[in-house]
């Protein structure tokens, strides 16, 4: 149980179980966006300056969730502007330290690259 309050909503997609087209071949369900609240969320900006790709950018999205309501690696989060941003690798936990201390939140990153 997290001691602090989850005062802000984002939105995760996820996935529906999984289905068969018709050559019989395993396919990702559709999925549906489910609303869940969180404790906070910021975006750090990265520009790339050098290669290929001078034009691109990529933003990292931060945010702090129960655990229980942590996306899958394949999803993805939707903020309240309507940004989409896919989730990358595995949740963050640090409720299992040594110490005994558990804060009660994971933390997600998921990623967003324009250009």
């Amino acid at each position: 149980m997290s001691f602090i309050p989850l005062n802000q909503a984002v939105e995760v997609y996820r996935r529906g179980a999984p289905e068969r087209d018709r050559f019989g071949n395993e396919r990702p369900g559709k999925g549906e966006w489910h609303q869940v609240q969180v404790a906070s969320w910021w975006v750090d900006r990265t520009d790339e300056k050098s290669g290929d790709s001078i034009l691109r950018t990529i933003d990292l999205l931060h945010v702090h969730l129960r655990p229980e309501d942590a996306p899958s690696p394949d999803s993805m989060i939707r903020l309240p502007d309507g940004s989409q941003w896919q989730v990358q690798g595995n949740v963050e936990d640090y409720n299992h330290g040594w110490h005994g201390w558990a804060p009660g939140l994971v933390v997600v990153h998921a990623r967003k690259v324009e250009g």
